[in-house]
């Protein structure tokens, strides 16, 4: 929008010609400039206006910044405590990995323990197998020879029956028969009669 300027001069020339007193006129054309003209903007008060408007600018730029500076500052500080943080957990881990490496060591060492029991639990399969087969021998001759074997133990038996009961067949014998005292010796004195033969 255009200021508004009038020309004095000419406005007061119409209000003549208009039949207006010319001292009128000019009061008239006056007045209503100083009107118009009394709050109307000049390049100065424009000047003035926009050195304040860049210095209160300028003002709050600067507090802005400072305050965008101060807020990256603290979280470059809590990315700081971080980082820390970050360090000593990467501290940590290395340690666990120590830990887990000799784990592993140990459960080398065990593998070694284990093969090492392996191999002797073969060695003893191979010596049981070794007795088994050993035993089916034996068990072979055994049932070979067990009528033998029972034949002497039945001999063996057989004369210890024998031994235990002909005394007392033969006290008994005695008795019925009314013998006398030497026979009865002969019983205490565990002397049999001979077998005979049958």
């Amino acid at each position: 929008m255009k200021p508004t300027v009038i020309d004095t001069l000419r406005y007061a020339d119409r209000l003549k010609a208009a039949g207006v007193e010319p001292a009128q006129a000019e009061a008239m054309s006056r007045a209503l400039n100083a009107e118009l003209t009394e709050e109307l903007v000049t390049k100065t008060d424009l000047d003035a206006s926009t050195v304040a408007l860049k210095t209160e600018l300028g003002t709050e730029i600067r507090e802005l910044a400072r305050k965008v500076d101060a807020g990256f500052a603290a979280v470059d500080k809590r990315f700081a405590a971080v980082d820390k943080r970050f360090a000593a957990m990467d501290g940590k881990f290395a340690a666990t990995d120590g830990k887990f490496a000799a784990m592993d060591g140990k459960f080398a060492a065990m593998d070694g323990k284990f093969a090492a029991m392996d191999g002797k639990f073969a060695a003893m399969r191979a010596e049981l197998v070794a007795m088994d087969a050993k035993f089916d021998g034996l068990s072979t001759q055994v049932a070979t020879q067990g009528r033998y074997v029972f034949l002497v133990l039945a001999v063996i038996a057989s004369l210890g029956l024998y031994n235990a009961v002909a005394p007392l067949v033969a006290g008994k014998a005695s008795q019925q028969a009314g013998s006398s005292q030497p026979a009865a010796a002969k019983i205490e004195g565990n002397t049999a009669p001979a077998p005979t033969g049958h």
